[in-house]
């Protein structure tokens, strides 16, 4: 209750200050045609005074003496242009639209003869240019040149950005080389709820939101005080589109095709806009829908304790997803003084995915017969998830400062579909299984730890180029009517985060002609529910167990059949019997699971009632009050300095669950546990622009941020088995992992849109959380192996970027359609983790980042390729302390193409492709010749056609 009266009475202190004063102001827009030129300076000539348009293109400034005085107002290749006014005293001006001229024949042809490119490179740039902090920008006709079709893809781009993929797509989002849960990832300035997988991590998952709905992608590298400042490695802000100047309708459809599902893909996406004669109504509505089959194959290697494989997965994926967004925007400017908007957003990600598992298990292997255990898994379900986003909202000018304001409610979920049934919604597995299947006993060894495959780099016979040779052994053969049904699995998740209220004020104003202020407030009330059940269900009817014949009726062929992993030159899918369709699992589920033929397996379920899942069922409310100052100084016409402090303090309360097997409760004693924590992060944040001359520009900054532990670590209780005196468990004491950021940044434009920078950076990391094991006393239990997330050492990650864009006008003919863009980020990194010897990298820390695109655009035509690499980095520290344990990510890299040419003033076709190295996906332990994970997807690509009115 204090806190919100505390907010209250800073509103009302704000909005009182907005009034007073008998100086003036003056607000208006800048375009080129009927769209906003974000990015422009306007000057207020004979004064210090000027200010740089928004995302909307708009402007204010205030505290302005009564008088007469020119406008200037200049942009990156545009024409200059100036235009004389009278300020009031005690009035506010709104200036007539300000409508720019490129500043080229080249610029020109582009802007008449195609407003749908409406040169994203310029407006990109002249944010870049402009801002005082080290910030990257893509505007959304930007987006549209590229095959990007999620939020997440959108920023793989830009200098220091990575992406973590999910089957093929886009779907996390880091930067400079530290984990995606490190950085934050935002829409319209706001965190959104993280519930977008079975994870318990604090990274957004942005491929639930198309690309369409996008405004622009602001990249926040060194953050100023009143911007969120829990990201180590920087702030990704995804802006939605706004009303436009004019009446606008956009729209486009395409048709595709999925190369390694030999099936299609759909995409559409309708944008409708417009903005009253008058100018006080405006609205934006906007919808997508994207639809593609896709299909992935995989096999990944399992070990336990030493270096040999005792099981080897054979996996073949293939689905359909469907996403659906939804963006609309509205605002009502009743005066000169007052601006109010309404912004609403959908999202939603649907997979529908079949999934057929054979396990090889070597581990089975006997030495007698030479034969071994097949095992096959057929998996199906129906994985959703849901976001919605609301936000209220006004922006109010006053003769001395601007006032601001937000509330704002998100709300994201992860669940299962209605698969096998409506309360038993999960990832549902049936699993059957063959012994006496040959094996090849030149691959297996003994060395204790009974049967194994050992990697020819740990003195075995397998390598990554004979893996699969024992298959081509006639009698590795599997067979329907030897497949038993051992096991029904029901794997249930539910995820639910909501950000029930997010309330935001700001309030800037010049105290002088050389100083700006800049307060403001943030609070935000989160709730996240989880829970978790891992149950499996052994036979228990009269008859004996089924087999894969039994149902005969409803066995197909794998989908991919002798093309599974071709690129790895198998002949895998000959060795291959049957599998059961999706429908022959569900009528298995009637046949069986309803009329009490299978039984719950307590014992290899992981159920609350026998202490599994207590990492993945609890629940957290968190609150984070936040508020700042700062202070823009001009120190000259060429050095400005920025400062400020940000202060946030975050309570945070768990619930869940304590389970004990001791002698006197030697089944287990379940009990519920509460934790809470409350800590104060205070976020020092300092800036220099030095410009020596108008196109060059030299940025330092000194920065503190941090990130909160993810939800996973959080988990306020564990599972204690008192015959090993082991205990496993989350940490809620475990404190957040603070920076300091350190970045010099130059960059010089020069030509009509082209630019080079580099610089450097450095940040030293304090508590970064990895995975303990350690002997200790906890619960009344002494002596006792424990293991949950402890605090590390400290840890450092140095870096150097460099970046450039050159359109080559300075060659003849069609020629001068060629341009380059192309940046490289090189980072390194070290950290200690205790009880282990000398030192490692950070988790998800590649030390190579580059990207490149050559692309040709001139009149009707825009054809670009993509090129995107990351370098290995560590997923997981291995527990035993040696490298060879520890699991990469494996180098990747991608190719992507696009071509567009504009039939008419109003149509334009295109045609995209993506993946086309089909450069396989690998984690492996060590170095390469020990895989883990390696997963293919396949090319894809598509053709349309874009409406633009």
């Amino acid at each position: 209750m204090e806190k919100n009266r505390f907010l209250i009475y800073v509103a009302f202190l704000l909005v009182s200050l907005t009034a007073a004063g008998q100086k003036g102001a003056i607000k208006g827009k800048v375009f080129d045609g009927a769209f906003p030129l974000p990015g422009a300076i306007v000057q207020l000539n004979g004064t210090q005074k000027n200010a740089s348009t928004d995302f909307e293109g708009s402007y204010n400034i205030t505290g302005i003496e009564a008088g007469d005085y020119e406008i200037v107002v200049t942009y990156l290749g545009y024409e200059k242009i100036s235009q004389k006014i009278t300020i009031g005293a005690g009035k506010v001006m709104v200036v007539p639209n300000i409508l720019l001229k490129a500043s080229s024949n080249n610029l020109d042809e582009v802007v008449v003869k195609d407003n749908s490119k409406r040169l994203s490179e310029a407006k990109a740039l002249n944010i870049q240019k402009n801002a005082i902090n080290l910030v990257n920008v893509i505007a959304a006709d930007g987006i549209g040149k590229l095959p990007d079709r999620n939020a997440a893809e959108a920023v793989q781009r830009v200098p220091g950005v990575s992406i973590e993929r999910d089957q093929g797509e886009g779907r996390y989002v880091a930067v400079r080389g530290l984990p995606a849960e490190w950085s934050s990832t935002t829409m319209n300035g706001n965190r959104i709820p993280t519930a977008a997988d079975e994870g318990a991590s604090r990274a957004t998952a942005f491929d639930f939101f198309p690309t369409e709905m996008i405004g622009y992608v602001e990249v926040s590298k060194a953050l100023t005080p009143d911007v969120d400042a829990d990201a180590l490695g920087g702030s990704v802000n995804f802006i939605t589109k706004t009303a436009p100047s004019k009446f606008t309708v956009d729209a486009s459809v395409g048709m595709g095709y999925n190369a390694k599902s030999d099936k299609g893909i759909y995409s559409g996406s309708v944008l409708v806009g417009d903005k009253s004669k008058n100018g006080k109504f405006g609205y934006i509505l906007n919808f997508s829908q994207w639809n593609r089959n896709w299909a992935s194959d995989n096999f990944e290697a399992r070990r336990s304790g030493d270096e040999g494989v005792y099981r080897l997965e054979l996996r073949d994926y293939t689905g359909e997803r469907q996403t659906t967004g939804f963006n609309g925007g509205f605002e009502f400017n009743p005066n000169e003084r007052n601006k109010f908007f309404v912004k609403l957003n959908y999202g939603k990600l649907l997979d529908e995915e079949t999934h057929f598992k054979r396990r090889i298990r070597f581990d089975k292997f006997n030495a007698t017969t030479n034969t071994g255990r097949v095992e096959l898994q057929n998996i199906y379900n129906e994985l959703n998830f849901d976001f919605y986003g609301g936000e209220v909202g006004g922006k109010h000018i006053g003769n001395k400062g601007v006032f601001d304001w937000s509330v704002a409610h998100y709300s994201t979920e992860f669940y299962y579909g209605n698969v096998p049934d409506a309360q038993n919604n999960s990832y549902y597995s049936v699993f059957f299984k063959q012994d006496g299947v040959g094996f090849d006993p030149a691959y297996l060894q003994d060395r204790g730890n009974g049967p194994r495959a050992y990697w020819d780099s740990d003195g075995g016979y397998m390598n990554t180029d004979n893996m699969f040779g024992y298959l081509s052994n006639p009698d590795f053969q599997d067979s329907p009517n030897l497949m038993k049904f051992s096991t029904l699995e029901l794997y249930k998740v539910g995820v639910k985060e909501r950000d029930n209220i997010v309330a935001t004020a700001n309030y800037e104003f010049d105290a002088n002609e050389n100083l700006n202020l800049k307060f403001g407030a943030k609070f935000r009330d989160k709730d996240r529910i989880a829970t978790f059940a891992d149950e499996f269900y052994n036979w228990s009817g009269a008859a004996a167990s089924p087999t894969l014949a039994s149902y005969g009726q409803y066995n197909i062929m794998q989908p991919k059949g002798t093309e599974y992993l071709k690129e790895l030159h198998t002949n895998i899918g000959n060795s291959f019997g049957p599998v059961l369709s999706p429908t022959g699992m569900n009528q298995f589920y009637n046949d069986n699971f309803t009329n009490g033929n299978l039984t719950l397996s307590e014992s290899d379920s992981e159920i609350l009632e026998n202490g599994g899942g207590l990492g993945r069922n609890f629940n957290v409310d968190e609150t984070h009050t936040s508020v700042y100052g700062m202070a823009t100084y001009k120190i000259n016409s060429k050095l400005t300095f920025l400062g400020g402090l940000r202060a946030t303090n975050t309570n945070t309360k768990v619930s869940g669950y304590q389970y004990d097997v001791t002698p006197e409760n030697p089944d287990g004693l379940l009990s519920k546990v509460t934790k809470t924590k409350n800590y104060l992060s205070l976020l020092p944040m300092l800036h220099l622009k030095y410009s020596p001359e108008e196109n060059t520009n030299l940025r330092l900054a000194a920065t503190r941020t941090f990130t909160r532990p993810d939800f996973g670590y959080l988990a306020p209780g564990g599972t204690y088995l008192a015959a090993d005196n082991e205990y496993d468990g989350g940490n809620p004491d475990v404190n957040p992992t603070y920076s300091y950021n350190f970045d010099l940044m130059g960059e010089h434009y020069f030509g009509k849109l082209d630019v080079v920078s580099a610089g450097v950076f450095y940040k030293t990391i304090t508590d970064p959380i990895f995975m303990d094991t350690k002997q200790g006393d906890i619960n009344g239990h002494t002596g006792v192996e424990i293991s949950q997330p402890m605090n590390g050492d400290n840890a450092w990650l140095f870096g150097a970027e460099i970046s450039g864009n050159k359109k080559f006008d300075f060659l003849p003919g069609f020629l001068n359609g060629f341009g380059v863009q192309a940046n490289y980020t090189f980072t390194k990194s070290q950290m200690t983790i205790p009880g282990r010897a000398g030192k490692t990298s950070l988790p998800r820390q590649g030390d190579h980042l580059a990207n490149a695109q050559l692309y040709y655009e001139k009149g009707r035509i825009n054809v670009r390729a993509a090129y995107n690499f990351k370098s290995k980095y560590i997923t997981e520290h291995g527990t035993s302390g040696l490298d060879r344990d520890d699991v990469y990510y494996g180098a990747y890299s991608a190719l992507d193409a696009t071509f567009s040419f504009k039939l008419t003033k109003h149509f334009t076709i295109f045609a995209e492709a993506n993946n086309l190295l089909n450069d396989k996906l690998e984690y492996y332990y060590g170095d390469e010749s020990r895989p883990k994970q390696v997963e293919l997807y396949g090319i894809r690509g598509q053709m349309g056609i874009k409406w633009s009115l």
